[in-house]
């Protein structure tokens, strides 16, 4: 059956400054800040941000999910690099869809300031939960879900906004629904397995709201730095899957940088990953 509609999903970009000023080191930024110093500059090769920015673009596709993490601390000099790679999409033609992580929302501060929205609001389609139509017709859902904290990297949705979800959900036409997040619904799957205080809070009420609609749904989502795809185990007609982080390279390490693309037919979902091996190579799922 031919696709009627197509969606790249890249996440965990984790954009990264190392801060020096100790007045900006205070309480949780301080640990982040030394994990960006010892491992996240030399694991996050942002520097590939011109060169991503072309393999999208290739691929034919026009719009781009933009899972979350476009930083690592939160920071203003993050935030900027993160939207001038966001506008180099823009620029490339594609249309680009974002949501905050957890590592957006990493400190109280910067979320009482809005700083994502105040950096990446052009690339926020309206207040979470809301739905928007891909090309095709596909309604795509975006969902909220993160938050500060004071040491974990939990995330929550709140019941009202379940209740939104399920409001939007319903008015949805006939066909498969595509929902973005950042957090995944399922702790586990075959790839990952999210520690307690990683996890997103109400997802098991999420999951009952979306699998038990009966609907065709695929649930995309990023933060646990793997790639998976499964069925849920409960309800026949939910997928799950992540993408593991954009720039993510380690030396030694099978895991490279990677994005997927969802290509959405009448009945099912297809997906293929993009690898970056020295270059940006198109794999199976």
């Amino acid at each position: 059956m031919p696709n009627r509609d197509a969606l790249l999903h890249i996440t965990d970009l984790h954009f990264w400054e190392i801060v020096w000023n100790p007045l900006r080191l205070l309480g949780k930024r301080f640990l982040g800040n030394l994990n960006v110093a010892l491992r996240r500059n030399q694991e996050f090769h942002t520097e590939r941000a011109e060169t991503t920015a072309d393999a999208l673009a290739a691929t034919g596709i026009s719009t781009v999910f933009a899972g979350g993490d476009f930083t690592s601390t939160s920071t203003d000099r993050e935030f900027e690099m993160a939207a001038a790679f966001l506008r180099t999409l823009a620029g490339r033609g594609l249309r680009v869809l974002a949501i905050p992580g957890n590592h957006d929302r990493y400190t109280f501060t910067s979320a009482r300031r809005r700083r994502f929205e105040r950096y990446l609001g052009e690339f926020l389609p309206a207040e979470l939960p809301c739905r928007v139509d891909l090309p095709g017709g596909t309604p795509f859902l975006l969902l909220p879900g993160a938050q500060p904290n004071v040491l974990s990297s939990c995330g929550r949705i709140h019941g009202r906004d379940i209740e939104r979800t399920a409001e939007l959900l319903s008015a949805c036409p006939p066909g498969p629904v595509l929902v973005g997040a950042h957090y995944p619904l399922l702790p586990e799957a075959p790839g990952y397995e999210t520690p307690p205080l990683r996890r997103l809070r109400n997802a098991e009420a999420l999951r009952q709201a979306l699998g038990g609609s009966g609907r065709t749904i695929l649930h995309i989502a990023g933060h646990v730095h793997r790639a998976s795809y499964v069925q849920d185990p409960q309800y026949p007609g939910l997928w799950h899957a992540t993408t593991d982080a954009l720039f993510f390279e380690r030396s030694g390490a099978k895991r490279r940088g990677m994005f997927t693309e969802i290509q959405v037919s009448e009945d099912r979902f297809d997906l293929c990953r993009h690898v970056f091996d020295g270059a940006w190579r198109r794999t199976g799922a």
